[in-house]
């Protein structure tokens, strides 16, 4: 684009006709692939003289094309450069008028080639460059800075054997292709561009990684049947914070009216989301189901009830049918939506062909049918019923379990515009109506596994208009960008991908790593009921109101900061607001917030004057008076506040207020704060000065026990009238400039109320004695000048800074002056404890100014019925519980919140906590709850301990409580287990987790989880317990085991194994029973000496391993889980019986039965086995046996107890790292 330059001066003429270069027109410029022709347009410019050009910049006459004049720029001696410059540039015309309108806002998206060439010689000497545009109002023109060098025109080249001027001239062509811009973006740069004006849609804000999110609700937003349905969930007393549906209503409602792109943090705050979760990328499928959930539950109990399940639940039934004899096993389950497989398909037809295949069950996977025994059977998957609204999810993400991760798939696969599903259906299906499904929406990630960006194509109508809407931007584009973009692009050889340029292999790249993996379709006999349009009145009136209610303020704010360089905003402060403000500084600090936030009464709040710079000063005067109810004959003196280096407020300036007529613009300026939009200003009226104060009162002209509100009224009615009484007039009545500018704020601490306020303050003189001012303090507190000695006096210097003053000294010697703060507490002689109040007591000033320093808010809630089985729960009352003689008073509040000293001790804290619920404190057990988890707070720690570091007002954490069974101290001598249960496989499990006394065996372990986990008598009685320690096995528990004895390192864990428990019992008694005795198969040692927490993993003796029991009924051995390397360990390591004489084949069976997985993924696994020989240790894989050879193995012949058989195979429970946040909608 050129420079900005003068007007330019119009050269020459255009030839009649165009030069001929002995080229087709798109020879010359060649058609862009995929873009469609308007109209195109040729003309040629000759300079006559090139050397009579003198300035900087000619153009050429000016052709039309089309609704566009177009004309050559040329800057002969270059733009800015060495070489010439040449630029193209479209004026567009008003097609009825034929002049160039006003109007802006037009655009014309062209090709061209501009050529230079000799003339009479334009086909054989010529240069040609080509290029293309989006010309519009701010970019005028386009074209190439440096064409060519200058002596290109005037000499030969080694290409050329003329130069391209013959005698001066020079002949300048121009072919101009005008293409059709479908979508209104063709080449948009998308500066200042107006979704909302040119597509009628806006979008959403990128939170930090919420592009997923954005797009599903780009989704759901236009299934418009769904909008209606959200509307619909009664949200009326809800609040957007904590209400899923209503922050959804009002984001639906806002991107119906909106004109901007929306933000959605009030959806995800509705979520319980943390900045930490807006910038994770979380998986779209997952959301969206937990988003279905959350709403499916919302709409419980409601006339919408169920109407999710309508739209996009369908059915399959997961079928065994026999062929021989008439049998079918079924099970009918609903479907949200489907994951199909994408890798070694071509497309979404063989997707559901492989989705709904039939595997045939026979030879050794026969089907063991009821009744008719072993059959060869089909087993397959058929739709009962596809919904109106199908979700596809296309499993671009992979677990390569060659690779150990996840990968993505970006082979092309393609999905059509419209798919008939009925060969899909059962042929018993209940659904009548044709299952031909329209594509509607398109959700594509374009990246890798570990980066990229979400966003979706979506049709919003059935008028075959796409959208994209990615982000903040909406625009229209074509079938090719919704289609042939987002299939995918298969490798490419690597002997083609090395000629690739630069460009072409990043363009190679982006379209490789583009595609769909989310496809939502609407069955065609539902589109005209699901598309119909949602209008106002389908939108609930509260969300309507609240969402314009916020658009006003937002408008208001607006406004406001536009119209802020005319106004200036007083906060006005008085004598008032100190005297009912109890926190730190002379006013509220919002640094200091937590000081005083629970100490308000609002009557320290101060007024705002909105006023125009422009105001007079008299003016201005009166009006802050009037606010105040302050007599206009007055004089008091206006002081600004404001921040110190040490963060505390204090008076810094007197403000000249003298010259009534000049502007409060003027005075700012004057001082130097004409930048300021918003000042504190304080309002000294010198009649309610201390020192004046305590004259009216020795006087006897007023009398008062304490400085108040109704105190300060009354003096300002009839301040005149008191004047009147004195002997003398005070000086500030007509002389307040001569008055003393060291203003001092005075502060009361009273012990018994627990209360720091607001005294007054008083005018000194830097040589005054601080005496002084003690004595005005006590004749006020109506206390005798013998209490002097009871007296103490503190400068507030900061929060963590109070300093004690001595009496004898003077103002300036401890530098005490303008603003600073002074507070004052009598010591009493009564013993402060016996005050009635709730600990902890501060006695002094200095205690309770540390408090507040460290005070900090603690919310309460009581934990709602909790499973531990040491916890109380409200149902059991008041019930005796294991010989704890204890009387369990009842609740008397579930939530309350304390503001408590951030070091106090756990005991004092539950002193507190326990006046609040009447539980009494050594049964109470306290949580702080964060969002990695809740921690109990222990008995003998402080508050603090379990804060963070830097903690701030908003960084304090909830806290919940529960009432326990037996004291807190006892309770923390339990030790914490987590036990793996194991039911019918190795990799399935559930976790528990149990709290038990270290002197608690393994059998009344099991009596203690046996109703929690479902087990019968009979099942006790068969179940092996042991124990894995990064990730092999360490031993078997014994019934007799007690935990303390048990590493707290180890990983416990049960299952029924009747086989392996009997031949270990058989072991344990025949070495009992007096054969030399070794702790076998144990993990503990029956010694007196303590158990380490360090896990002991040596092996067990090897005189074992060559033990048999006298019955001869088998070995014990150990399985291991590797992949790939044996110190790549994973899963969990057991115990396996061999059994004499069993062949390999069906010991492999026996293993694959309690492993656990299925035929073809065991398969897969790659057995070998560790033995012991008299020359040691011998590692042999079964992999390179045929079966013939492996039916001849014994592996009771060839292992000892306590060998290992190893698999080697991927970890199938890492499912995603132990970084990952999961996802959760928490409200």
């Amino acid at each position: 684009m050129s420079d900005e330059q003068p007007e330019s001066t119009v050269l020459g003429n255009l030839l009649v006709e165009p030069v001929e270069l002995d080229k087709t027109f798109d020879e010359v410029l060649p058609l862009l692939p995929e873009e469609e022709t308007e109209l195109e347009g040729t003309f040629t410019w000759q300079i006559d003289d090139w050397f009579s050009l003198k300035d900087g910049k000619y153009s050429s006459p000016r052709f039309k094309i089309g609704k566009f004049e177009w004309d050559v720029l040329l800057f002969p001696n270059g733009n800015r450069n060495k070489g010439i410059a040449i630029y193209l540039e479209p004026h567009f015309l008003d097609t009825e008028q034929g002049n160039q309108p006003d109007n802006n806002d037009w655009h014309c998206c062209a090709q061209f080639a501009i050529v230079l060439s000799r003339p009479e010689e334009d086909s054989d000497v010529n240069i040609i460059n080509r290029s293309h545009h989006r010309f519009n109002a701010t970019e005028t023109d386009w074209g190439f800075a440096n064409f060519t060098d200058q002596n290109h025109l005037k000499y030969p080249t080694k290409t050329r054997n003329s130069p391209l001027l013959k005698d001066g001239q020079l002949n300048i062509t121009v072919y101009v292709r005008i293409l059709k811009d479908p979508t209104g973006v063709l080449w948009h740069n998308f500066v200042n561009y107006d979704s909302k004006k040119i597509t009628g849609y806006v979008g959403f804000k990128n939170q930090g990684a919420t592009c997923y999110l954005n797009s599903l609700l780009q989704s759901y937003f236009f299934t418009k049947y769904f909008r209606k349905l959200v509307y619909e969930i009664p949200t009326d007393n809800e609040s957007p914070n904590n209400s899923v549906p209503l922050a959804l209503q009002k984001a639906f409602y806002q991107l119906q009216v909106s004109n901007d792109p929306l933000d959605t943090l009030e959806l995800t705050r509705s979520f319980g989301w943390d900045s930490g979760d807006a910038f994770t990328q979380h998986d779209v499928q997952e959301l969206n189901r937990i988003l279905m959930d959350r709403l499916e539950n919302k709409m419980k109990n409601t006339p919408v009830e169920g109407e999710l399940n309508e739209i996009f639940v369908g059915k399959m039934k997961s079928f065994i049918k026999c062929i021989d004899v008439d049998y079918e096993s079924s099970r009918v389950e609903d479907f949200w939506d489907l994951q199909l497989n994408v890798k070694n398909m071509k497309n979404l037809a063989e997707s559901f062909d492989s989705y709904t295949e039939l595997e045939l069950m026979n030879g050794e996977n026969q089907y063991a049918a009821q009744d008719y025994g072993l059959q060869d059977a089909e087993k397959g998957v058929i739709f009962e019923y596809l919904p109106p609204v199908l979700h596809l999810q296309l499993k671009r993400f992979e677990y390569d379990f060659n690779y150990d991760q996840l990968i993505k798939i970006n082979d092309r696969y393609e999905f059509p515009e419209s798919i008939d599903l009925s060969k899909f259906l059962d042929k018993d299906s209940k659904q009548k109506e044709p299952v031909t499904y329209n594509l509607h929406g398109v959700l594509v990630h374009a990246g890798d596994i570990s980066t990229g960006h979400y966003y979706t194509m979506i049709k919003p109508g059935t008028d075959d208009k796409w959208f994209r809407f990615d982000d903040e931007r909406v625009w229209r584009v074509t079938k090719s960008q919704v289609f042939e973009e987002n299939f995918g692009l298969n490798r490419l050889p690597e002997e083609q991908i090395r000629t690739m340029t630069r460009e072409r292999y990043q363009a190679y790249l982006l379209d490789r790593h583009t595609s769909a993996y989310m496809l939502v379709y609407i069955r065609s006999d539902m589109e005209e009921k699901l598309l119909q349009p949602v209008t106002k009145e389908d939108v609930p009136q509260h969300v309507i109101d609240q969402v314009e209610a916020e658009l006003a303020e937002r408008e208001k704010k607006e406004k406001e900061i536009q119209e802020a360089h005319l106004y200036v905003t007083l906060i006005i402060y008085n004598l008032k607001n100190f005297i009912n403000y109890h926190g730190l500084d002379p006013i509220p600090n919002e640094l200091l917030k937590f000081s005083y936030q629970d100490l308000t009464t609002n009557k320290e709040q101060p007024i705002s004057l909105k006023i125009e710079r422009t105001t007079k000063i008299n003016t201005l005067c009166k009006q802050i008076k009037d606010a105040l109810n302050i007599p206009e004959n007055q004089n008091i003196r206006y002081w600004k506040m404001g921040t110190r280096q040490n963060n505390t407020i204090r008076l810094c300036d007197l403000l000249k207020m003298e010259e009534g007529d000049m502007s409060l613009e003027k005075v700012l300026e004057n001082e130097g704060d004409e930048s300021y939009s918003t000042i504190d200003m304080y309002i000294e009226e010198p009649y309610l000065d201390l020192q004046f104060l305590n004259l009216l009162k020795t006087k006897n002209i007023v009398t008062f026990e304490d400085i108040t509100d109704d105190l300060v009224d009354d003096v300002r009615t009839n301040i005149s009238s008191y004047i009147s009484k004195l002997d003398e007039e005070p000086s500030f009545v007509h002389h307040i400039e001569k008055r003393s500018q060291h203003l001092v704020f005075v502060k009361r601490f009273e012990a018994e109320k627990q209360l720091l306020k607001g005294f007054g303050y008083v005018a000194v003189d830097e040589t005054d004695a601080i005496s002084k001012l003690a004595h005005i303090i006590l004749q006020l507190i109506n206390r005798d000048p013998t209490d002097i000695d009871r007296l103490s006096l503190f400068e507030e210097i900061n929060i963590s800074n109070i300093n004690q003053l001595s009496l004898q000294s003077q103002f300036y010697n401890v530098e005490l002056g303008l603003g600073d703060i002074i507070t004052f507490e009598m010591k009493n002689n009564k013993d402060i404890h016996k005050y009635p109040t709730e600990a902890p007591f501060y006695g002094t000033l200095l205690e309770y100014y540390n408090f507040l320093e460290h005070r900090v808010n603690l919310r309460f809630s009581k934990v709602s019925n909790s499973d531990d089985d040491y916890t109380v729960n409200e149902e059991e009352g008041q019930e005796e519980i294991l010989g704890y003689d204890k009387l369990v008073p009842s609740t008397t509040s579930t939530k309350f919140d304390i503001w408590i000293h951030s070091n106090i001790k756990y005991s004092e804290l539950a002193k507190i906590v326990s006046k609040k619920t009447g539980i009494e404190p050594e049964y109470l057990k306290i949580f702080a709850v964060y969002s990695n988890g809740r921690f109990p707070l222990n008995s003998r720690s402080t508050l603090s301990d379990y804060l963070m570091k830097e903690y701030n007002c908003n960084s304090i954490p909830p806290f919940q409580y529960e009432e326990l069974s037996i004291p807190l101290k006892d309770f923390e001598h339990l030790r914490p287990i987590k036990f793996y249960w194991l039911k019918d496989s190795y990799i399935h499990y559930q976790s528990h987790e149990f709290e038990v006394a270290g002197n608690c065996s393994v059998e009344e372990f099991l009596d203690k989880i046996q109703q929690k986990i479902g087990f019968t008598d009979e099942e006790k009685s068969k179940i092996l317990l042991w124990t894995n320690y990064d990730f092999e096995f360490q031993g078997v528990l014994s019934r007799d085991t007690l935990f303390k004895q048990i590493s707290k390192q180890f990983l416990i864990f049960g299952r029924i194994l009747p086989d392996e428990l009997d031949l270990f019992n058989k072991f344990d008694n025949y070495e009992n029973g007096g054969v030399e005795s070794n702790q076998h198969l144990r993990d503990v040692e029956e010694s007196s000496s303590s158990i380490s927490d360090q896990p002991s993993v040596s092996p067990t003796p090897d005189s074992l391993r060559y033990m048999n029991n006298p019955e001869n009924d088998g070995h014990l051995v150990v399985v291991s889980q590797y992949f790939k390397d044996m110190d790549n360990k994973h899963g969990i390591s057991f115990l396996f019986n061999l059994i004499p004489n069993e062949k390999f084949p069906d010991t492999r069976d026996r293993l694959h039965k309690k492993f656990g997985l299925g035929q073809k993924e065991f398969s897969r696994i790659k057995l070998g086995v560790l033995f012991t020989t008299a020359q040691g240790k011998s590692f042999k894989s079964l992999q390179n046996y045929s079966e013939e050879e492996l039916g001849g193995i014994v592996l009771f012949d060839v292992m000892s107890n306590l060998d290992t058989i190893f698999m080697d195979h991927p970890d199938r429970l890492r499912s995603h790292n132990s970084y990952d946040r999961p996802m959760v909608i928490k409200n």
